[in-house]
């Protein structure tokens, strides 16, 4: 190719270059040129306006028509051209950038250091497509000089000509000597732009630090984490996962976009193995990743930021007390790689992530203890206020003996019981119970009575929800299963749960994990799950109003409560219980009982169980003038006087219940909406009572 090494060949008189060499100016002339050059393009802090200055300078001793000024990134170890100055209209959108270790003309005259002319231009048979794009310009010859001072090798200046023509090497020697200023005012260019970078990054780290001080809440902690970083290591998106140190999981805790991209994810937390995050976990190392491998990677929050434009990404570690806690990960949309020394600085800012992060963490925990610690107060005065009398389990009932062996035999295990009976039958002294014989006895016993909370705001009961979660959630909430942690949760008129809401209830129970309305961030809880119902969940089940796999996930361990009815023996020392009870509490000097009234009150059916016989003997206490309990309802008990009367005057009574629920279920005794479930009783029992009663069997 008609390629001149000056370095290695003779070359004949110039045809077209203008130096002042050839027009046989005195040296004194060179040397002022020179003087004025090197004042001309002295000072500048930017490469652009250096370049013009010198092109403005050189253009009255060399007739060129275009000047590059290509410097070394030695970073990269690349060229990349970072100024061009032509005395015509030349339009360049694109940047170019050349390995410094490649073939082409820029990457010999770099690593040679010695200068190289191209003329004509349009002779060269390598390169084609740099070289097109230079005739395009007008460009018929170029020279290329190399920027140096002393052993420092900064870049190359090109010239450019419309005109060909054959340079001598005094012309080229003058070019090298204008390389050689103009090299003194890149370095100190470069100089000054490496202390101003040093600046920025030190500024970086400084107010880092201050805003990882100043900013508890994680969120706000990483937007202005990104915000500073962004000033000194470009990027197009910041996202920071947390790692679980139970599963091993990351978490997404932070994601910020410098310039605004709106970014929704899904996928908030997942398994990192095989991921860039996986990689720096487990090394311990920044990973720097490039297009093709946001290409291959299969998580659905990859294939997202590839489909958003993401080309290149690193993945840095932040390591505290507690080992590696987490991951910062950086990506941008340019492709551009992450340089060794953009990631060094990211390393030392994820030092100061790792430490305001377990802080945060800390003070985060600190506050949910705080308030857990308040709930659980708030809890403990309901019940003393409540007089549940714990471990008062009056009965000698075969039927309610049996309950009482079962409790002692499930109790220690820790096993899901569900405790089935009617209402008013003592299932939640029989939970409460089981939780007394447990190994979590002194730990929390957390009721839940899912019949009393609106379906709306049950799951936030429930699971808790986070600040700004829904409208109304003016600051964060802890549920009630991490109120139980380490404890028991009782889950009363658990039939009453909305479907939609059972399939989250069942993911609790089996994984022991879950996460408040509006978080992202799984809380694994240890809790021990008792649940109660005086409905027919299985029934539910068939019928589709109640999930299966819950269902069969609550009834490991079944526990039926006998109704009272089926435990007559225990309704007088019920009676003797309550009457001392509640006489000690109101101060009334009751001291008996008559044996008519227990006789009635044991004959009676109860459909409300041990709550309506509570209530009966209450009312009765408060109703007695002297020392003699008189019942206080007559249609139930009698005085003495009247025993004779009282069962007749129950028949009549219960008679009459018995036709008004026949009345508003339309005759239907069985079913969830018949007369025996409002009653109370179950099919068998009704229907006996009816005969008895005479009640027509058109009822069915």
């Amino acid at each position: 190719m008609p390629t001149i090494d000056i370095c290695q060949r003779q070359l004949p008189k110039p045809a077209a270059l203008g130096s002042i060499l050839d027009m046989g100016i005195p040296d004194s002339k060179i040397y002022k040129a020179l003087f004025d050059l090197s004042q001309s393009i002295a000072g500048h802090t930017d490469l652009e306006t250096l370049c013009n200055s010198l092109a403005g300078s050189l253009r009255h001793v060399v007739s060129f028509d275009f000047l590059a000024l290509v410097l070394h990134d030695p970073v990269r170890d690349q060229l990349r051209l970072h100024a061009i100055s032509t005395s015509r209209p030349y339009k360049n959108n694109r940047e170019i950038v050349l390995p410094a270790d490649g073939d082409h003309f820029g990457a010999l005259v770099w690593r040679d250091q010695r200068p190289l002319v191209l003329s004509p231009l349009y002779k060269e048979t390598q390169h084609r497509d740099v070289v097109d794009e230079a005739l395009q310009a007008g460009i018929q010859a170029i020279i290329l000089v190399p920027l140096s001072n002393g052993d420092r090798r900064l870049g190359i200046l090109g010239f450019g000509f419309t005109d060909p023509f054959q340079p001598d090497e005094g012309a080229v020697a003058f070019l090298q000597r204008v390389a050689s200023e103009v090299a003194v005012s890149v370095e100190g260019y470069l100089t000054r732009h490496a202390l101003l970078h040093e600046r920025d990054r030190i500024r970086v780290l400084f107010e880092i630090t201050n805003a990882l001080v100043s900013k508890l809440p994680l969120e706000e902690l990483f937007s202005a984490v990104s915000e500073q970083i962004s000033r000194v290591v470009a990027h197009d998106l910041a996202v920071v996962g947390l790692r679980d140190k139970d599963t091993g999981r990351i978490h997404l805790s932070g994601l910020h976009s410098p310039g605004g991209i709106q970014v929704e994810i899904e996928e908030t937390s997942g398994d990192p193995e095989g991921l860039p995050e996986g990689e720096a976990l487990a090394t311990g190392k920044p990973v720097v990743i490039t297009e093709p491998d946001f290409e291959r990677f299969q998580s659905p929050r990859y294939r997202k930021y590839f489909k958003m434009g993401f080309r290149s990404g690193c993945a840095i570690p932040f390591t505290g007390i507690n080992g590696i806690s987490g991951v910062l990960s950086l990506a941008r949309k340019s492709g551009e790689p992450f340089t060794n020394d953009e990631v060094d600085l990211l390393v030392q800012v994820a030092r100061q992530i790792a430490i305001a992060t377990e802080n945060s963490l800390a003070y985060r925990e600190l506050l949910q203890i705080k308030d857990k610690l308040a709930t659980e107060k708030l809890y403990l005065e309901d019940e003393i206020r409540s007089d549940q009398n714990l471990g008062h389990m009056i009965g000698e009932s075969p039927a309610f003996q049996a309950v009482l062996s079962a409790i002692q035999v499930v109790a220690p295990t820790d096993a899901t019981v569900l405790i089935e009976g009617e209402t008013g039958t003592g299932k939640e002294l029989v939970a409460r119970a089981l939780h007394d014989l447990s190994g979590r006895s002194q730990r929390s016993f957390i009721k839940v009575n899912c019949a009393a909370i609106p379906a709306t705001l049950l799951e936030s009961e429930l699971f808790g929800h986070e600040k700004g979660s829904f409208t109304g959630a003016f600051a964060q909430k802890i549920g009630r299963f991490e109120l139980a942690h380490q404890g028991t949760l009782f889950l009363d008129e658990v039939g009453e749960i909305p479907l939609e809401l059972q399939s989250k209830l069942l993911r609790a129970i089996q994984e022991q994990e879950l996460e408040r309305l509006g978080g992202n961030r799984t809380i694994r809880v240890d809790v021990r799950f008792i649940a109660a119902t005086n409905r027919s969940l299985k029934q539910m089940v068939d019928e589709g109003k109640f999930r299966s796999d819950l269902y069969y996930r609550l009834h490991v361990f079944p526990l039926m409560v006998p109704p009272l009815r089926e435990r007559k023996e225990d309704i007088p020392l019920l009676i003797r219980y309550f009457t001392q009870k509640y006489a000690k509490r109101m101060s009334r000097p009751i001291e008996s009982v008559p044996s008519a009234a227990i006789e009635a009150l044991t004959n009676y059916e109860w459909p409300g169980n041990i709550r309506e016989l509570q209530n009966v003997i209450e009312r009765s206490v408060i109703l007695s003038p002297g020392r003699v309990l008189q019942i206080a309802i007559p249609a139930i008990a009698k005085p003495s006087s009247l025993a004779a009367r009282t069962p007749r005057l129950e028949e009549s009574v219960e008679r009459e219940r018995i036709l008004r629920a026949l009345h508003e279920s339309h005759g239907k005794v069985s079913g969830p909406n018949g007369a025996a479930a409002r009653l109370g009783f179950r099919r068998t029992t009704l229907q006996s009572r009816m005969k008895k009663l005479g009640i027509e069997r058109q009822y069915r």
